[in-house]
C-alpha cells in the first residue's frame, strides 16, 4: 500500500460498513435518521443474494482464521469492528509492511492447502475479509496470478465483485495503466489525489456496476480515513518494480 516515492491509499471501508448517506431523513423528533442512498441499498441487496446464495459457510475454523487476520490488517489501519479509532499515525504507517507482508504470507498458505476462500466456504464477511489482504498484498505478481481466477468466482457470484474492483485497480496502477474504478490514490504535496482513470465520464457508471459508492462519497470516505484533503488532481501511474 505504500511507496518510496508516495503513499498509495487504497480505500477499504467498501469492504466493512459503508458511509451513511446523507440523501434524505426520516424518524420522530429527537430520532432523526439518514435514509440509505440507492447505491447503500444495491449493497446491501446484493450482500443478501449472496449469502442466500451461498450459505454461512462450512469451515468455521478458516472462517475464524480470515476474520482475525481482517482485524489484524484493519487495526494497524486505525479501523476496529469497521469503525475508525484513529488516525493513520506514522507509527501506524510503519507497521504497515511488515504486517502486509505477514498476512500475505498465511494467505497464502491457506489459499495452497484449500483454494481460494469463497463465500461458501467460510462465509461473506471472511471471504471479503480474504480480498481485503489481497488488496494490501505487496506481493503484485501474485495478485496478477490470482485475478484470472478470481474474476470467474465473481461473474459466478462465489465471491462479492465489489471486493475485487479494488484488486483490479491496484495491479493496473502497479503496471502504470489507467485504473477502472478509482479507487487508488496518491499523497501529494499534502493532498490525495487520484490516479488516472479509464474513460472518466462514465467511471460512476462503473463504479455503480460494481456496487461501489459514488466517487463523491468514496472522497469523503478517504478524507474521513485519512484527514487529509482530497483534490480534483489526477496523477499518472507508473510501473512498479515486479515482484
Amino acid at each position: 500500500m505504500f511507496r518510496v516515492t508516495g503513499i498509495l491509499f487504497t480505500s477499504f471501508l467498501a469492504l466493512t460498513s459503508p458511509l451513511t448517506a446523507q440523501s434524505g431523513s426520516h424518524g420522530t423528533a429527537g430520532n432523526v435518521q439518514a435514509a440509505p442512498a440507492a447505491w447503500e441499498v444495491a449493497i446491501q441487496q446484493r450482500r443478501t443474494e449472496l449469502v442466500q446464495k451461498n450459505g454461512a459457510g462450512t469451515d468455521t475454523a478458516l472462517c475464524d482464521q480470515l476474520l482475525r487476520m481482517r482485524d489484524e490488517d484493519q487495526a494497524v489501519r486505525g479501523f476496529v469492528h469497521g469503525k475508525q479509532t484513529s488516525a493513520m499515525t506514522s507509527e501506524l504507517v510503519k507497521q504497515l509492511p511488515a504486517v502486509d507482508a505477514r498476512l500475505t504470507a498465511e494467505l497464502k498458505q491457506i489459499v495452497a492447502q484449500k483454494g481460494w476462500p469463497t463465500i461458501a466456504l467460510v462465509g461473506i464477511d471472511a471471504s471479503n475479509g480474504a480480498m481485503l489482504i489481497l488488496t494490501h498484498s505487496p506481493d503484485h505478481a501474485w495478485q496478477r496470478q490470482l485475478l484470472p481466477q478470481l474474476q470467474e468466482l465473481a461473474e459466478a457470484a462465489k465471491i462479492d465483485g465489489s471486493s475485487l474492483a479494488l484488486v483490479v485497480d491496484k495491479e493496473l496502477v502497479s503496471e502504470g495503466k489507467l485504473q477502472r474504478y478509482g479507487s487508488q490514490f496518491m499523497f501529494i504535496g499534502g493532498k490525495m489525489s487520484m490516479y488516472a482513470v479509464e474513460d472518466p465520464a462514465h467511471l460512476d457508471n462503473r463504479r455503480a456496476e460494481a456496487l461501489l459508492p459514488p466517487m463523491s462519497i468514496y472522497k469523503q470516505m478517504m478524507a474521513q480515513i485519512y484527514h487529509l484533503e482530497v483534490s480534483n488532481d489526477v496523477v499518472m501511474a507508473t510501473p512498479s518494480a515486479k515482484k
